[in-house]
């Protein structure tokens, strides 16, 4: 079977007066839902919290799998309340849950969501080595969490490549995601390096034009388009 790159729109991002309209267009053509909790302490900026969540969840039919990317610097605190909101994946960062990283992991799972971890730039995959046979996502930050508009570095593309390794070898099951300063020159190598899924913001998608509708249409042609070459040059190697 092929090989595809999921796609993930973050959902902080909606316009707030459309966010009806772009919900519809989400929920129906995406493949996970990617909920970026932010709190102001461990990244310098805000985002959506569990009542966000919560209502996608009571009023959306056929709602795709949530995604609680907890930028956050208690996570242990607000597992509860994420599984009660309707997450899916429950995704804290590694350096907020080294000292009890195996309970925090075991407690998602009990809650009945899949456990995720993100990883930024600077945190080795060694960190989470011990630990990767309770994941069921591993999200790799190709920038530093919460700061828009930096570049990134292609240093990325090798961390998500050595992983991808790692998981073949170790027969494991889980997927692998990058988030940050999405954008169409990236799908192809992130792709190449092993990557399942790929989280989109503003440059992505909804920067694309002022219609939605038509913001998607762009988006997934450009997907196809850097997947179709992908496919090629990996036919020809």
């Amino acid at each position: 079977m092929e090989r595809k790159l999921m796609i993930a729109p973050s959902l902080g991002c909606c316009d707030l007066f459309h966010v009806e309209q772009e919900m519809r267009i989400i929920n129906e053509k995406s493949d996970i839902l990617h909920m970026d909790i932010k709190d102001g302490v461990y990244v310098p900026s805000y985002g959506i919290g569990p009542d966000f969540l919560d209502y996608l969840n009571k009023h959306v039919n056929n709602l795709k799998p949530m995604d609680a990317h907890l930028m956050i610097a208690h996570p242990q605190q607000y597992l509860e309340i994420f599984a009660k909101a309707g997450a899916a994946y429950i995704t804290p960062h590694t350096d907020c849950i080294e000292g009890d990283a195996f309970v925090t992991l075991r407690k998602i799972k009990e809650l009945g969501c899949k456990a995720g971890i993100a990883l930024s730039p600077s945190v080795p995959l060694q960190t989470i080595e011990y630990y990767l046979h309770l994941l069921d996502k591993v999200t790799i930050m190709i920038v530093d969490p919460g700061i828009a508009g930096q570049p990134v570095d292609s240093q990325m593309f090798v961390k998500i490549k050595q992983l991808a390794k790692i998981r073949k070898e170790r027969n494991l099951n889980f997927l692998i995601e990058a988030d940050g300063s999405m954008n169409k020159d990236l799908y192809k190598p992130l792709y190449e390096a092993g990557a399942d899924i790929v989280v989109l913001g503003p440059p992505a998608l909804w920067n694309k034009d002022k219609d939605f509708a038509k913001c998607w249409d762009i988006m997934e042609n450009e997907l196809a388009n850097e997947l179709k070459d992908a496919k090629r040059d990996s036919c020809i190697s």
